[in-house]
């Protein structure tokens, strides 16, 4: 294979990759809009030290990451021999840090417990924040071994552990932390686990899924979960806490027989994709499980997989006019379920995206004359999908738009920058229907026009303090808003939010106009307060509140615990 197809195989598995992964449902200060800081100097500092959590000796050597979306400004610093780090020049805004290093658990500021959130960093010019310190935990770590069905170690096999957690609209199981590899002996290592209940799983990488590859050896392994299943509901769940070592785990591989697939691939017209890349993508949950390609497809566009153990796969193909980062216009994919029997004669079939085109209206109090070509929009399918997405459409300088987008029933949103860092959405028409909830449903070479965006500036906010039990005003906490309205409880849904105190405890945040419940809660996991079960439990513990359009609304809460 070429170096530029290897460069280009490497630039596609990583747009595979960052769209497989999803996004942690609960980020630090979440439903707080950025704002427009173009114009502010960057005179700002942060300094801070990180200690061992269980010693209180400074770490060195740890890495601090200071991050701000909305001003597109990330940093990295290493901490000295005391455990000191500092940034400077920072302009004002908001800022989430975390810091890590080697076995310890990586925290974010202003997180007390397992998959909390974090708090943001309020910034304000020529400002020096000191003693922001991070305290880390020992990682828990977990050693065991993987054998065969003889009992016989096996190298080179994928080990994770696994937790289940709610995201993209159902439960499932997402890989926690670093993976390990078995050496030669069959040992695997796990480090740096926070406190939690795990599956451990193992997958054999040593047999690879091969392009083209024709072979009649059918033995295989399934990916396997502790102690020895190839179903993740029948594993065993191991409970950890800080710093605890769980020792001597041994995995036996499950034996499967290995599928072989073979089909065709073309484009919406019948014509055969006679060179681009093939790509087999098995998903847990959120996260990758198998990410495996081969090489240039055969010229007459047939292919053959070998190797494909049992399990539901993504078969991808990208056709060589999208391997020099030129767009692909057609989808090539197909969701394949493999059962241990071959699979042949496979067809898959090109489709063609919806061309999109229509106009922002931006607020009455914007410039007569905005720049908006800042303005990025994205179209996020209704129900999620691990592998959706694509490249975001940048608006023309007249703010009319022109995207492509796959069929399916999407929303349309929009990423605020720049001048209209304090934009949001008010309203989507397609014709004159509102459509911003429901979304769009974009078919096969379609041309959708006549489709608006409306924003606003008049944002909506709920803000205040929360309270304990003694009256005194609580630092820790996590806010949760959502619609009274069940109906509006969907994956994705504008009207689920909230959010952490700041540096005061004080919380403030945006949503739409409507009627909602709010409830402060001691600990939130990310991505549970998406859970329709979740909510349903809370809601009688919430208070209820009513914003309407550009409303500031003051709420006063109290601190629920022990539920």
């Amino acid at each position: 294979m070429s170096r530029v197809v290897l460069a280009c195989l490497a630039a596609i598995l990583f747009s595979v990759v960052s769209a497989a992964q999803t996004p942690p449902p609960l980020p630090p200060g979440f439903g707080q809009p950025p704002r427009d800081t173009s114009a502010q100097a960057g005179t700002a500092i942060i300094r801070g030290h990180v200690f061992d959590g269980a010693t209180g000796q400074p770490l060195r050597k740890a890495q601090i990451r200071a991050t701000s979306p909305e001003l597109r400004d990330n940093r990295l610093a290493m901490t000295d021999a005391n455990g000191a780090y500092e940034f400077k020049d920072l302009a004002a805004g908001r800022y989430s840090l975390s810091a890590s290093k080697g076995s310890f658990v990586g925290l974010s500021y202003g997180q007390t417990r397992p998959f909390e959130p974090g708090k943001l960093i309020e910034v304000h010019n020529a400002q020096l924040l000191d003693k922001v310190d991070f305290s880390l935990p020992r990682g828990a770590v977990i050693t065991g071994r993987v054998v065969d069905e003889f009992g016989e170690p096996v190298a080179e096999v994928q080990v994770a552990a696994m937790r289940a957690i709610y995201a993209q609209g159902r439960r499932q199981m997402t890989t926690a932390g670093r993976t390990g590899m078995t050496n030669d002996i069959g040992e695997f290592r796990l480090y740096a686990l926070p406190p939690g209940q795990y599956v451990i799983s193992a997958t054999y990488r040593a047999v690879n899924l091969g392009l083209n590859e024709v072979s009649n050896d059918r033995s295989g392994y399934a990916p396997t979960y502790y102690p020895g299943t190839a179903n993740s509901a029948e594993a065993q769940r191991i409970t950890i806490g800080v710093g605890q070592k769980v020792s001597d785990l041994n995995i036996a591989l499950s034996p499967t027989r290995m599928a072989r697939i073979s089909g065709t691939a073309v484009d919406s017209e019948g014509k055969p994709i006679s060179n681009g890349i093939l790509m087999m993508i098995q998903l847990s949950g959120s996260s990758i499980m198998n990410l495996s390609t081969g090489g240039q497809m055969r010229p007459d566009g047939t292919f053959t997989i070998g190797n494909v153990a049992p399990g539901d796969y993504t078969l991808r193909v990208q056709p060589a006019s999208g391997l020099r980062g030129t767009p692909t216009t057609e989808l090539l994919q197909m969701d394949i379920s493999v059962a241990g029997e071959d699979i042949n004669d496979l067809r898959v079939v090109g489709v063609k995206p919806s061309k999109v085109s229509g106009r922002i209206i931006p607020a009455p109090s914007q410039a007569s004359n905005p720049n908006f070509s800042v303005i990025q929009l994205f179209a996020t399918p209704v129900v999620p999908q691990p592998l959706a997405g694509g490249a975001p459409t940048r608006v023309n300088d007249d703010g009319t738009f022109e995207m492509s987008v796959p069929p399916g029933r999407a929303n349309i949103r929009m990423n605020p920058t720049g001048p209209f860092a304090n934009s949001r959405i008010k309203s989507v028409r397609l014709n004159g229907v509102e459509v911003i909830d429901t979304g769009i449903e974009f078919k096969s070479n379609e041309d959708v026009t006549g489709l608006e965006i409306e924003l606003t500036t008049q944002l909506s906010s709920v803000n205040g303090v929360v309270t304990d039990a003694r009256g005194n005003v609580a630092k820790d906490y996590t806010i949760v808003t959502f619609a009274r309205d069940r109906e509006k409880w969907s994956p994705g849904s504008r009207y689920m939010n909230g959010g952490r105190p700041d540096q005061d405890g004080k919380f403030k945040i945006f949503l739409p106009a409507g009627d909602y419940y709010a409830i402060a809660l001691d600990y939130v996991e990310q991505g549970t307060q998406t859970d329709p079960e979740f909510l349903e439990r809370f809601k009688e513990h919430a208070t209820e509140f009513s914003i309407s359009e550009g409303e500031t609304k003051s709420l006063d809460l109290k601190l629920i615990t022990g539920i």
